[in-house]
């Protein structure tokens, strides 16, 4: 990750992104020559669910949260993404609109490869193609992994499935030997798909186990392993 408010090296950093791993040198000159940064303040909407979208994004800074709403009117946070992550491809294939809305949670900086070039790489470098496929693949194959936990688990399963994708994933902050959530209830309740009230008791079920610990705005993760046997109903 670098510091927001500084533009990376672009060929050093992309050669770190999952489009671009394992390509030519050239490949990586050629987008390094295209992309264009653009920074975003804490809180800022890159983009919005519906819009025409003419750009994916590389996150070289920051926190970024995808999400969509339903049809209830209810929001649903599909990813929290850190660097070197990138989004909003989608819109670019096909022609589609924007499939989710993204939005700042620090400052967020980032690389903007637009529509032809994004496609002129894909027909140049097979190497980047096929990194596409596999991110989509390896996307979808993570919405069906979701899907089973989250419609057949109990409330602190599915708390417990959060907060090790989270762990997981790296979006934590290290005090000392602990990993610490910093978000909200409600936070964690969008990426659980249910309400807040669920989420408050399941953090006291999971806390009365003693693999988490709470704060406002705060939790603790004390035994990850212990967040298995949660998940796995080992517990």
């Amino acid at each position: 990750m670098v510091d927001p408010g500084k533009e990376p090296d672009r060929k050093a950093f992309l050669s770190t992104v999952p489009l671009f791993s394992g390509a030519p040198e050239r490949a990586l000159e050629v987008a390094a020559s295209v992309v264009r940064p653009r920074s975003f303040e804490d809180g800022s909407v890159l983009f919005r669910e519906g819009e025409v979208g003419d750009a994916l994004y590389l996150l070289a800074g920051g926190l970024v949260k995808l999400s969509k709403v339903d049809l209830g009117g209810h929001e649903k946070t599909l990813a929290l993404l850190q660097p070197p992550e990138f989004f909003g491809e989608m819109a670019l294939l096909g022609h589609a609109t924007r499939s989710a809305t993204a939005l700042a949670l620090s400052k967020v900086q980032t690389l903007m490869l637009f529509r032809d070039d994004f496609e002129r790489l894909l027909t140049a470098y097979p190497t980047v193609n096929l990194n596409l496929t596999t991110t989509l693949a390896n996307r979808l194959r993570g919405m069906d992994d979701e899907a089973q936990v989250l419609s057949y688990k109990d409330a602190p399963g599915r708390v417990a499935y959060v907060l090790l994708r989270l762990y997981r994933s790296g979006v934590v902050e290290l005090d000392g030997s602990q990993a610490v959530v910093r978000l909200t209830h409600q936070d964690l309740a969008n990426l659980a798909g249910t309400s807040r009230e669920t989420v408050t008791r399941a953090l006291k079920a999971l806390e009365q186990e003693g693999v988490i610990e709470t704060r406002p705005k705060e939790v603790t993760i004390l035994d990850a392993d212990g967040l298995e046997e949660v998940l796995h109903g080992i517990r």
